[in-house]
């Protein structure tokens, strides 16, 4: 049965023994003072009487109304790991050695780290897990009597078993559009409930009516430490907390960029187009760029439909993709962050902005692997700042170059045994990256 998780918030999963999780609301949701462990019967009590006004608030808000059998229970950290927290030893452990030569050969993360781990941690600092219509708070990290935050952490919680399950995602970028709906949805809707009740305690004269400005003020009081990598893998997320920040900061795209994204829709149309996106196909946002630029959703602004070139060498096994395709989209986002890593906000930002569309294929043959990586612009002069801050990038990083004497064809590097190409021909749109521990295989 899927499952959402939340250390303050969480996401819904399409899947079926899903798992994700992230950090959040630390600064005003979760760090309350505990006077001391409350009788476990007097706490479920009390975690009932908030649940329940939780889901009348949450109804009269999005005027909808929840299934009537969504309950909540109560679990201690020990029945949590029980349940969740067991030892994933059936990881597909070549899924995530694949995932971390894509991103050490994309300087994402470092030589000496990796992206495996271990739940038991993870799942101790869960403050809900949802799994379909039933929520559990977790006894030692949910403090019931603190209202206003332990019902907006609800809240939250039943804008998740409200919303309607999207299509599975296509790909990378396609997966952080839905989860930026989908956590910017229950975030903006969290701190709109959390404004009102903040605003008619102060002023019981006013309507404690609140635009999405209004919320916005609220961002010191919803402070976010996010520090954990969600790692995609076929058929199972999982979440490893100890990981490179710039890599966590790929995980607060649908939390941050996506509450922000939802707060333009409701702005713009109202909550009933909001509720719209769950259901009709061309109302749902389909890339980060889209997140990122409200002004291209609206328009209806899509991918271009991108394909990589293959390998010269047909000896090499292509790999699908963690959501079962040939080939992957890792979106604009993801190329912002990778450049952000190494250069400075400005730049990093206008050479992702631009971007029209991506094609990565993975290939493997005995111990060598090989990525491509094909990214379409949407004119020459962006296809020109992307090569020539990947460029930059790679002079930040520790990889040397190899005869590159910066001509379009001939831009390779090399760290670590492996092999990083950069091709760009300036009278195209598409700038063309390949790596691999192979010395480049002819493509």
């Amino acid at each position: 049965m899927p499952i959402a998780v939340t250390f303050g918030v969480k996401r819904k999963i399409i899947g079926v023994v899903s798992l994700i999780v992230i950090f959040a609301f630390l600064g005003s949701i979760l760090v309350i003072e505990r006077p001391q462990d409350p009788n476990f019967r007097d706490y479920k009590v009390q975690v009932n009487e908030v649940f329940k006004d939780a889901k009348t608030q949450f109804e009269h808000l999005r005027g909808v109304t929840l299934p009537a059998d969504v309950t909540v229970s109560v679990y201690t950290k020990q029945q949590a790991i029980d349940r969740w927290g067991q030892d994933s030893s059936n990881v597909d452990t070549s899924s995530v050695i694949r995932q971390e030569n894509i991103f050490k050969s994309l300087f994402l993360i470092s030589e000496d780290e990796s992206l495996n781990g271990t739940m038991a941690d993870w799942v101790a600092s869960w403050t809900a897990a949802t799994v379909g219509n039933e929520i559990y708070v977790i006894y030692e990290n949910f403090w019931p009597w603190d209202i206003t935050n332990a019902e907006a952490t609800l809240i939250h919680e039943l804008t998740h078993v409200w919303q309607n399950s999207l299509p599975s995602a296509t790909n990378y970028d396609n997966n952080k559009a839905q989860n930026a709906l989908i956590e910017g949805d229950a975030s903006y809707t969290t701190n709109y409930y959390y404004y009102k009740t903040q605003h008619n305690n102060t002023n019981n004269n006013n309507d404690g009516s609140a635009s999405s400005g209004d919320v916005s003020n609220l961002e010191n009081s919803y402070q976010t430490n996010l520090s954990a990598l969600l790692l995609c893998t076929p058929g199972l997320y999982l979440v490893y907390p100890e990981v490179s920040s710039i890599v966590a900061n790929l995980n607060q795209f649908p939390y941050i960029q996506g509450k922000t994204f939802v707060s333009k829709i409701v702005d713009t149309y109202g909550w009933e187009r909001l509720n719209q996106c769950y259901t009709t196909p061309t109302y749902m946002p389909s890339s980060t760029e889209q997140i990122l630029h409200p002004d291209k959703y609206f328009a209806g602004e899509t991918a271009k439909n991108v394909i990589a070139p293959t390998p010269a060498d047909d000896s090499w096994t292509l790999i699908p993709s963690s959501y079962g395709y040939s080939s992957d989209t890792y979106g604009e986002y993801f190329i912002y962050i990778m450049l952000r890593q190494w250069l400075n906000d400005n730049q990093a930002q206008k050479a992702a902005t631009g971007w029209g569309g991506d094609n990565a294929t993975y290939y493997e043959k005995d111990t060598d692997y090989l990525f491509i990586w094909n990214i379409t612009w949407d004119t020459t002069q962006d296809a020109s700042e992307f090569n020539q801050a990947f460029t930059d990038m790679l002079k930040h990083t520790p990889a040397k170059p190899q005869n590159n004497n910066n001509t379009y064809n001939n831009n390779q590097w090399l760290t670590n045994n492996r092999y990083i190409t950069l091709t760009w021909n300036p009278n195209t749109q598409t700038t063309l990256i390949t790596c691999s521990n192979n010395k480049q295989p002819q493509i």
